[in-house]
């Protein structure tokens, strides 16, 4: 196969002097002629005429970074400006001056005519032809005709109409989680919980509140206070309000609690564990701690009883079955927006299926890469360690992952595609309102993130993210009142078991399913 002139801006930094050069005067818009684009394999191909004077200036131009950055025999490099071109092109090589030229050209030429076309391009340029070929074709103080092809962002060609009828798909139902309704009602009763002060005799239990002072302190090998905690502000504090349940504060210091009475004092030792919690949210990961806690008081909690009067310290005349419809309206609408984002998926799986666009290689190249990133990213707040991840940091390694991820791009690459298209096609857009309610939702979690890592805003993204989403979420909306949806009741873990070829009938005791 001919082997590709590809044309990178950058192509030329291993050319470049410490000290930029004076560039030819080239004209303010090149244009291109002879435009071909061909849907199908998502590229547009035209031709730049670059007249000669162009040509002769691009080629004296690469003479002179040549002189300036090679050794050039007979001349010293400072004189580099005196050098004549035939002898820089007799030192390097006329082929080689002639490629640097050619990337000079492109660097502005091509881009110019681009900008022109008024398409959105994907990846890098190519000159069309051989190096050798093109090679020939050009010589400085000749006029050229650059033949150059480049991917643009593809447009729908659907193998049939999305519209016609027969577009159908299966939706597995979110599956109705009455522990998640019981959680919801239980943690409206810790909420909403009885308090009185326990006997003075009383022994902390678990579940019960302790009132306590806490002083924390770095810990030395003999367990003496061996300076401040290495965060900011203290950890503890006084009058502190401590529900007496393990794995709920600090390591130990609740457990410490259990079993002691008001006005009773002890010392705890805390070995931070290498967690992320404690490498992230307070930087106190493989810390040796100690904390000194004052019991001030010991209450008792009591649950209320499910029952009318429970409703009605929530509010004033709520009854148990209105307060149990408000939690399935809450619970059943979250799982009914699961279904629905499920049955979009599913759509747009469908309608991916119906195009015929050649998508770009550049575009799914690129489209992996951010998810590698995104894999990366999580897989370091996970705890993977770092010479792990170096490993797979590599050309290699993204070739792997690339390899496994592709069928998946693509079809999302196609589904956006798809989306897109609808939407133009039915005039579909986001609502502005949502759009700017959104926007202050992703703000307030921005503003967050910002106090915690210093990340910085970028709205115009934002927006723009914000923006395709709720466009999405109204194509296929419309899609779906077209559309048949099939729905099917999710299987239970034990079906789900049973389904793989599980003998869900003898698994050991410490073996939970789902």
């Amino acid at each position: 196969m001919a082997r590709r002139v590809v044309l990178l801006a950058a192509g030329a930094v291993a050319f470049s002097p410490s000290a930029p050069l004076a560039q030819p005067r080239l004209r303010l818009s090149a244009t291109a002629t002879d435009v071909e684009t061909d849907k199908e394999e998502s590229c547009v191909s035209f031709t730049v005429p670059v007249p000669a004077s162009l040509t002769k200036a691009a080629y004296k131009t690469a003479a002179g970074e040549m002189a300036q950055t090679r050794k050039i025999p007979g001349w010293r490099q400072k004189d580099w400006k005196k050098v004549p071109i035939g002898v820089v092109a007799g030192a390097v090589g006329a082929q080689t001056l002639k490629s640097l030229a050619i990337e000079k050209l492109t660097e502005t030429e091509v881009h110019s005519a681009i900008t022109g076309l008024g398409v959105e391009v994907v990846g890098q340029a190519q000159l069309v032809g051989d190096v050798e070929e093109i090679m020939q074709t050009f010589t400085p103080g000749e006029p050229w005709d650059m033949r150059v092809k480049i991917d643009i962002w593809p447009e729908a060609v659907w193998s049939q109409p999305w519209d016609d009828g027969t577009l159908a798909v299966e939706v597995e139902r979110e599956a109705k989680d009455q522990s998640t309704r019981d959680k919801a009602l239980e943690a409206l009763r810790e909420r909403y919980c009885d308090i009185e002060d326990a006997p003075a005799d009383h022994v902390a239990r678990e579940g019960d509140v302790a009132m306590v002072d806490i002083d924390g302190y770095l810990r030395d090998e003999n367990g003496n206070r061996a300076g401040e905690l290495p965060i900011q502000g203290a950890v503890g504090g006084d009058d502190l309000e401590l529900i007496l349940e393990p794995g709920k504060f600090l390591p130990g210091v609740v457990e410490a609690l259990i079993g002691k009475k008001a006005g009773e004092k002890v010392t705890v030792p805390v070995d931070f564990p290498e967690s992320r919690q404690y490498r992230e949210e307070q930087p106190l990961a493989g810390v040796k701690a100690g904390f000194d806690v004052t019991i001030n008081a010991v209450r008792l909690r009591s649950l209320p009883e499910l029952n009318d009067a429970f409703a009605g310290k929530i509010r004033p005349g709520l009854t148990l079955d209105e307060l149990k419809q408000e939690v399935e309206n809450t619970v059943g609408g979250q799982e009914e927006d699961k279904t629905t984002d499920t049955v979009h998926k599913e759509l747009e799986k469908a309608l991916a299926e119906r195009l015929t666009s050649q998508l770009p290689e550049a575009l799914v190249v690129e489209s992996a890469k951010q998810r590698f990133a995104v894999m990366l990213a999580e897989m370091r707040n996970s705890g993977t360690d770092d010479a792990a991840l170096k490993q797979m940091i590599s050309p290699e390694g993204f070739q792997k992952y690339l390899k496994v991820v592709r069928p998946k791009v693509v079809t999302e690459l196609r589904g956006k595609l798809a989306v897109e298209s609808i939407g133009r096609s039915i005039g579909v857009q986001a609502d502005e309102q949502q759009v700017e309610e959104q926007m202050e939702l992703v703000k307030r979690q921005y503003e967050q993130q910002e106090a915690d890592s210093g990340a910085a805003f970028n709205e115009e993204k934002a927006r723009e993210k914000v923006t395709y989403e709720l466009q999405r979420v109204a194509v296929l909306d419309k899609v779906r009142d077209q559309a048949k949806i099939t729905y099917v009741d999710a299987l239970s873990p034990e079906e789900t078991a049973r389904k793989m070829g599980i003998d869900v009938d003898n698994l050991p005791p410490e073996v939970q399913l789902g």
